[in-house]
């Protein structure tokens, strides 16, 4: 992949300066077989309060470790793709794609680039050591970009590698993404397989933020053996036990079915089924205003197979009304929603 990356980016380089966007999307399209590695979205910042551009940047690296120790988390269908991908790109192909990445979205000017590889970015048996700082010193160098958001397991968020990262990005902010899923043990680590332990996870938060450096908690809505009750109810217990623990931000992140994942395995017998839409809206409502709590989005690599729904009535305008709130923060959004479909979910919430 190295030579091609390098010819690619030099390729990409001349045509961006004589206005040759297309024609390098199109190439660039022919070349990862129309594999999306970095793409522009909206969403609300909480510093300057008003919708921003972010850009999205997906790294493979060598795949998710816990993936290959473990065999992963119960609902990941991410680390298995990345690690098919990732064995074969080496840390200067990563630096390539990131520098391909910002070439691209030069004109969307984004204020906050967010790197997500299918495991823990601060890994340096996912992605080495030189990659990560020199990946870094790119982003520092985007005078526009105000924020860099990485994902990492807990136990890679040591003093040193965050001193190091800081001095890196110099005076931008550093938020680092953490999967506590479920504050619940058994809920966390024998259903969803996270392999973390609260000890572990309030260290990080701490460590993060004794170095000014920010924490967002991602926390799952529906993990697999529960009813659409008692998801609701450990969604919100979660979210009070993270901003507890001194979080900075949550993200409610909803289950969408991806292939090869035991979640699949469970749909596929119709044992499990993601989330309502309205069960969503609920957690949200109930946990507000306790902090900043982002809502996820519904798509992912590889594309699930089936996401959160309602009826077929209401489902779009619902989804619609959710992308809103990610961009503004601003619940009237989600407030006025109604359809009949609503007494068919309460009903379902007085059975559980």
């Amino acid at each position: 992949m190295t030579i091609v990356l390098q010819i690619t980016l030099f390729i990409l380089t001349i045509l961006n300066k004589t206005g040759g966007r297309e024609i390098s999307l199109k190439i660039l399209n022919f070349i990862t077989k129309n594999e999306r590695f970095f793409y522009i979205d909206k969403i609300y910042d909480f510093k300057s309060l008003k919708t921003i551009q972010r850009l999205i940047i997906f790294l493979p690296g060598k795949g998710c470790e816990w993936f290959l120790k473990s065999g992963g988390c119960a609902m990941c269908g991410f680390a298995e793709k990345a690690h098919s991908i990732g064995k074969f790109l080496s840390g200067k192909d990563l630096v390539r794609l990131t520098k391909i990445a910002i070439l691209m979205t030069s004109s969307e000017r984004p204020a906050n680039i967010a790197i997500y590889n299918g495991g823990s970015f601060l890994n340096e048996n996912e992605i080495p050591i030189d990659a990560q700082l020199r990946i870094l010193h790119l982003l520092f160098q985007r005078l526009d970009v105000k924020e860099v958001f990485i994902e990492s397991r807990a136990e890679f968020i040591i003093q040193k590698k965050i001193e190091t990262i800081k001095k890196e990005l110099n005076n931008k902010i550093l938020t680092i993404g953490i999967g506590l899923e479920a504050q619940d043990d058994k809920i966390r680590n024998a259903y969803l397989r996270k392999g973390l332990s609260k000890k572990n996870y309030e260290n990080a938060i701490n460590l993060l933020r004794q170095n000014g450096a920010r924490s967002l908690s991602y926390v799952f809505l529906k993990p697999i053996y529960l009813d659409e009750g008692k998801a609701i109810e450990e969604a919100i217990d979660t979210i009070k036990y993270a901003f507890r623990a001194n979080s900075d931000e949550v993200a409610l992140e909803s289950a969408f079915i991806q292939k090869g994942t035991i979640m699949e395995k469970l749909y596929n017998e119709n044992k499990f089924r993601p989330p309502w839409l309205w069960s969503i809206i609920k957690v949200i409502e109930k946990t507000r205003h306790l902090g900043l709590v982002r809502l996820g989005g519904f798509e992912d690599e590889p594309p699930p197979i089936a996401i959160p729904q309602n009826c077929l009535q209401c489902s779009k305008n619902v989804q619609e009304a959710m992308q809103k709130y990610r961009e503004t923060y601003d619940l009237d959004n989600l407030k006025y929603l109604d359809c009949q479909c609503k007494k068919e979910w309460l009903k379902l919430l007085k059975r559980n």
